[in-house]
């Protein structure tokens, strides 16, 4: 289950990217929208002053790989709710991740990776 932070700031911060991407939304549990022909894409958002990371689920993760998909990245600023820049990666694209137990959540493994490598990349 979402934290209520990050069901208030992340929601908005995804259907940003939904709207600037022209993406189609989706309720999935490994991802959260489609390109308009279907392949997969998990938004991921932060605030870059609070954790500075996006939280990747291996589970998700292992989708993506099989369905081609993309990660849609949304670092914003809780301070007026403002999405600072957007990118999209391959999940094939990604860098090497280093998997660690999530204690239950998502039945699955999880690894925090930080902005700046998602930015710099």
């Amino acid at each position: 289950m979402l934290s209520k932070k990050a069901n208030k700031y992340g929601t908005p911060a995804e259907h940003h990217m939904i709207e600037e991407r022209d993406l189609v939304a989706a309720r999935c549990y490994w991802h959260d929208a489609t390109f308009r022909n279907g392949m997969p894409v998990e938004i991921k958002s932060c605030d870059v002053a609070s954790t500075g990371y996006f939280q990747i689920y291996e589970r998700a993760h292992d989708q993506l790989l099989e369905h081609d998909g993309w990660y849609a990245f949304a670092p914003y600023t809780r301070s007026g709710m403002r999405v600072l820049k957007v990118w999209m990666r391959r999940a094939s694209k990604m860098p090497p991740m280093q998997w660690s137990s999530t204690g239950g959540h998502r039945d699955s493994r999880k690894t925090k990776v930080d902005v700046s490598r998602v930015m710099r990349s």
